[in-house]
């Protein structure tokens, strides 16, 4: 595995387990473990994804960049094998 592909996947990881959690918290809102384990894995969410991006170039469109030149689009597309 590629160190994108483990950045990537950190990402993922990361992502999935607030996704997961969030579900979890629409039937228990005011549990304090799960809203401590949301907070907690929220910003290790948003620093693997600043080391992604960091390393690689933004994931989403919204992080193109500070808009001096249209960064976006340089980073292979999914279906270029990359991310496969």
């Amino acid at each position: 595995m590629t160190d994108r592909e483990k950045m990537l996947q950190k990402v993922r990881m990361y992502g999935f387990a607030m996704l997961d959690n969030g579900l979890f918290l629409n039937g228990h809102p005011r549990d304090a473990s799960a809203l401590a384990y949301q907070k907690k894995t929220k910003a290790l969410y948003d620093q693997a994804v600043r080391e992604y991006e960091s390393n690689f170039g933004p994931l989403r469109m919204e992080h193109a960049g500070d808009m001096t030149k249209w960064n976006w689009i340089e980073d292979p597309w999914p279906w270029e094998g990359v991310d496969n």
